[in-house]
């Protein structure tokens, strides 16, 4: 596309024409066909390719994976949790779920328990809550006092603005951490505060739930998706399948040039131009800033996104550079 600019990883990790980045971006998942290690932003390869799984670096800590184990590295590289999990998610707020002998539990950056194996399932915590899953029902764990509130949802999500949304009997509404109902599961979908508003569908009719006010303002969309960043993407009565970008009051941002769109994340958004050409990511203006070239693209998360081509899946930075080789 005119405009844009590809540069790539060359097999001796040698980059030309390298954009500068971020000083506080985290090392990168650095793909080599079916193992993984870390370079520096730019591409400089930083911790040994060795691994069969890696996940971003967060709180600096890495989920690895070796065989079907799973533990944790710094940024130097060293085993600082051992490699003996069954599955395991990243760290947030000092914890990261890990599952041993078929339990659940959390532990802390030493490796040691803070939370007992007694769950079922048990995903990070957010805001000092975690869903967690316990006798067949989800409900959310508190990490200040270990209370596991709630207990009898279908589905529970990620505490976001002080709310976590929860389903039960096909439909949704949000819960506090102490388990109180804050808005009664009567939505037939609903999404995560974010900004002070989250997007909800009651009946067959979207809008826009004020957090200040837990009222909903319709609008008059086919479709709305999850608010984030000042922006949701929708379908317009009259947008023959295609979607764009508005605000919370129904404005239109970005015309609805895409036939699929997801969330705005770090400024960056993936969109799908049509179902010939592939994912590529636009700006908060719809200007196209990585080409339309993946197969899959998940959004921005601390400088990175994953993304699949050609049967690879791998990382790119906000420039566009693949991390891999």
């Amino acid at each position: 596309m005119t405009g844009m600019r590809k540069i790539v990883l060359i097999r001796a990790f040698t980059l030309l024409l390298l954009p500068v980045l971020s000083s506080a971006q985290e090392l990168i998942p650095f793909n080599s066909g079916s193992k993984w290690g870390y370079a520096a932003p730019g591409g400089k390869l930083r911790i040994k390719i060795r691994y069969d799984y890696a996940e971003p670096f967060s709180e600096g800590l890495a989920l690895v994976r070796s065989g079907a184990k799973y533990g944790f590295i710094n940024k130097k590289g060293r085993k600082v949790i051992p490699l003996k999990y069954q599955s395991a998610g990243s760290f947030s707020e000092g914890c990261a779920p890990v599952k041993a002998r078929g339990n659940w539990g959390c532990v802390d950056k030493s490796g040691k328990t803070a939370v007992p194996f007694e769950y079922e399932e048990l995903l990070p915590f957010k805001e000092g809550a975690a869903p967690a899953k316990k006798g067949g029902r989800w409900g959310l764990l508190l990490k200040r006092t270990g209370e596991f509130n709630g207990g009898v949802y279908e589905e529970v999500y990620p505490v976001s603005e002080g709310l976590a949304r929860v389903k039960i009997n096909g439909k949704y509404g949000y819960i506090e951490p102490s388990g109180k109902e804050a808005l009664p599961p009567v939505y037939a979908e609903a999404f995560p505060f974010s900004g002070g508003y989250a997007t909800a569908r009651l009946g067959d009719r979207y809008g826009f739930i004020d957090r200040a006010t837990l009222s909903l303002k319709f609008r008059r969309y086919v479709s709305i998706g999850p608010y984030s960043e000042g922006l949701a993407h929708a379908q317009s009565l009259q947008g023959e399948g295609r979607c764009g970008y508005i605000d919370r009051e129904g404005k239109e941002k970005i015309p609805a040039y895409f036939a699929m769109c997801a969330s705005f994340e770090e400024g960056l958004a993936p969109v799908l131009k049509d179902f010939k050409a592939g994912w590529g990511y636009i700006d908060s203006t719809g200007k196209v800033v990585i080409d339309f070239i993946y197969s899959q693209a998940a959004g921005f998360r601390g400088g990175m996104a994953k993304v699949s081509r050609k049967g690879r899946t791998f990382y790119i930075d906000a420039a566009g550079l693949e991390y891999k080789k």
